[in-house]
């Protein structure tokens, strides 16, 4: 889910087993899932006849090498931060200091990733002292030399016949140019586990029983990690179950794999009641229920366009690697291969246009290589697998493709900068760069606000007290060394009444004495250079061109019924203080625009709908639509279209408003159709200061529905049931 929307900064981890137990135990694993054969080796075997067979495990030891974090071996030196201004960059900071303070996904919020993640995450700063810079550098260390790990151990399972300078060769060349992690790799070594496994239970070699309950541990872990790795670790299992069922068509396996599914059917069941117990009670299915509602919302409430580059990308990964798996197919003798094997090639291709399907969500070109991530990997294995004369040249074309359709993340001059780090560590920020708390900071606001704003939650709370903030700047949290309330790990993701109710109830159960309201940037009064430098220094923006007040309205209220103004700290963050009295004092007057309420057909993929004149009081402040947009049920395989409201006023100003709305249920949306930093001032105790006197009338309403791009799904109509303007007060004491 979510969102997971942006680059991942390259860090390290630790392998947590020592070598020899590490290649013991993959020995024991080819035995067991390989055909019947020679002997395995015995435990007297020569060790130079082990590491000739095991010797490409070393791509793996280089791998986390050449990601090493030398923070981690030098606590005093600083982490250089890109300032990307990545909303991603605040969870990746705020996940493992929450696992620090003993807060966890699954039990005490929700979030796209889960606890075993937020766990892994956290290991490193469990050993050195606790900073921003420290974070930075190690958050994602330990998951990202686990996805060294899975993809190595896929490859052993798919190509195990091939020589080990193959299988070298392949996981540097993946893990160098293409999007190693968790979220990648954990399903592909779920595909190949559970293929190898039904192969083991065909043979005979492992018994239904055993292997069907090893696959709903597998199945459950996958979801401990994130939600839609779990998501996609059902897709393996299915689809391996169903090509395995075509491979074997005609065969005495049905007994078997209906044994197998029983298995797998009653352990999955036993192991989603002990994670309810773990997270909870052992009847409440409170995680599943958080985490599949996040991913559902992750198709409407966050995509992207396609970008030209990304959808070149795409077409090609997409055209070579159907073509790889088909000249396979027609090539193929025999099935010693686990690449020739039909359930392989069938499985294989269709688990990886499922992967696929992110990219056609969220589909910038970051997270189209993401998407990918399969199909290059299942391509690679048969490229490699090729024996004779075809060998060199399906290395030579796997190597092509990774220069030319991607580009390096790891390079050899990595391990001689960490070894230059080592011996030279950085401790303090380089000129033109500014620091917090071990982090240098190209931007010097960013140093500025971070200290402004801790300083003014440090002052308004105790150390054991909660804080929030809106809209979903969490790295404050560690700034100022406080937890951030909420059922969710950032207000922003509460897409819909039930992610926004657990959003509400989380604040309500944990009271945050003090609080940051950040107000969205005046896009149209700006350059695209003030809003990316604003953008840059965490300060807030629309989030994929939807207002924050828009995306979540229900918690911007609350919000406003429980805090009030302290102070304006820096540009674009307002310090607030809890003030429950306001709840009770707030009232809602609500005046209907004279719309009528009916349907709207939609007749093309870019339409316009004139919702006519409305008849607009003055001194009101929101518009409220309620709406239905209806669209078949392909747009579960696509996206929907971006709507937007087209404002016009009096003095002859328009404005546009992009919105989201969860197909085929009726929504209320809600527009501050006046500038959005004005927002900030509805926090003021003084009524006063809320309007200002510019306003003009608002004259008309339409709206668009515009395709991001041609994977968008144009809806069938759209549904007016009401249109209201409202007006809030403040009561005196």
């Amino acid at each position: 889910m979510v969102t997971e929307d942006a680059r991942v900064e390259r860090s390290a981890g630790a392998i947590l087993s020592p070598k020899v137990k590490c290649l013991s135990s993959m020995e024991k694993l080819d035995v067991a899932l390989s055909k019947p054969g020679p002997s395995a080796p015995s435990v007297a075997q020569r060790p130079s006849a082990i590491f000739a067979k095991y010797w490409d495990f070393l791509g793996v030891l280089l791998l986390m090498l050449a990601s090493f974090p030398t923070v981690w071996l030098v606590p005093r030196s600083v982490t250089f931060v890109p300032n990307y201004g990545l909303i991603d960059d605040n969870w990746h900071l705020d996940a493992s200091f929450k696992a620090l303070r003993g807060i966890w996904v699954g039990r005490d919020l929700a979030f796209t990733h889960g606890p075993l993640f937020q766990f892994l995450s956290s290991i490193p700063a469990r050993s050195m002292p606790l900073s921003v810079g420290a974070l930075y550098a190690t958050w994602n260390t330990i998951p990202l030399w686990w996805a060294f790990l899975f993809a190595y151990l896929a490859l052993r399972l798919l190509i195990p016949e091939q020589p080990a300078w193959k299988r070298f060769v392949l996981l540097l060349l993946l893990a160098s140019f293409w999007e190693t992690s968790l979220r990648t790799t954990l399903p592909v070594l779920l595909f190949a586990l559970f293929l190898r496994g039904w192969y083991s239970v065909r043979e005979g070699r492992t018994r239904p029983y055993v292997f069907g309950i090893a696959g709903a541990l597998l199945w459950a872990i996958a979801f401990l990690i994130a939600g839609d790795t779990g998501i996609y670790a059902t897709a393996a299992w299915v689809i391996v179950c169903a090509a395995i069922a075509v491979e074997t068509w005609g065969e005495n396996f049905l007994g078997k794999l209906l044994s197998t599914l029983l298995a797998f059917a009653v352990a999955a069941v036993v192991f989603v009641i002990t994670i309810n117990w773990v997270m909870a009670r052992p009847l409440d299915f409170r995680f599943w229920r958080e985490s599949l509602a996040q991913v559902a919302a992750y198709r409407w409430a966050t995509p992207a366009a396609m970008t030209a580059v990304g959808e070149l990308h795409l077409f090609s990964a997409l055209l070579i690697g159907l073509a790889i798996f088909l000249v396979r197919a027609q090539t193929r003798q025999g099935n010693h291969a686990i690449t020739q094997r039909a359930g392989f090639l069938l499985g294989g291709f269709v688990f990886a246009l499922a992967m696929l399907q992110s990219a056609l969500v969220r589909s910038d070109i970051g997270h189209v290589i993401i998407g990918e991530f399969a199909l290059t990997f299942f391509a690679g294995t048969i490229l490699f697998s090729l024996a004779g004369r075809a060998s060199a040249v399906g290395v030579l074309i796997a190597i092509a493709a990774c220069m030319l359709f991607s580009h390096p993340v790891f390079r050899p001059s990595s391990v001689i900068r960490l070894y230059a780090q080592l011996r030279n560590p950085l401790t303090e920020c380089p000129p033109g760069s500014s620091e917090f708390d071990r982090a240098c900071y190209q931007e010097p606001l960013t140093p500025q606000m971070l200290t402004a704003a801790a300083g003014f939650l440090q002052q308004h709370s105790r150390p054991n007290d909660s804080v929030f903030v809106f809209p979903y700047q969490t790295m404050f949290g560690l700034a100022s060394r406080r937890n951030v309330a909420g059922g969710l790990m950032q207000a922003y993701t509460a897409s819909g009444a039930y992610l926004s109710q657990l959003e509400i109830a989380g604040l309500e159960r944990t009271p945050a004495a003090a609080a940051l309201y950040l107000p969205d940037a005046d896009l149209n009064r700006w350059s695209a250079a003030d809003v990316a430098r604003w953008s840059r220094n965490y300060l807030s923006v629309p989030v994929d061109g939807v207002p924050n007040f828009t995306r979540t309205p229900e918690v911007w209220f609350w919000t406003l019924r429980h805090y009030r103004t302290v102070q304006p700290l820096t540009p674009g963050v307002v310090g607030l203080q809890r003030d429950d009295s306001r709840a009770a004092r707030l009232a809602m007057q609500t005046q209907s625009l004279g719309l009528a309420a009916q349907t709207y057909a939609i007749t093309k993929r870019s339409s316009t709908t004139d919702l006519g004149p409305p008849s607009w009081p003055s001194g009101f402040d929101f518009l409220r639509l309620r709406l239905t947009v209806h669209y078949p049920v392909w747009w579960k395989l696509r996206k929907p279209e971006r709507l937007q409201l087209e404002i016009s006023r009096a003095d002859g100003t328009r404005d546009f408003q992009w919105m989201l709305v969860q197909p085929n249920v009726p929504t209320d949306l809600w527009f501050y159709p006046w500038d959005a930093p004005d927002l900030a001032a509805y926090f003021s105790a003084d009524e006063g200061q809320w309007r200002p006197n510019s306003r003009s009338a608002i004259t008309g309403l339409r709206l668009w529905a515009v395709p991001l791009d041609w994977v968008s799904q144009q809806p069938d109509a759209i549904t007016l049931d009401a249109a209201d303007a409202v007006r809030i007060t403040l009561l005196p004491q």
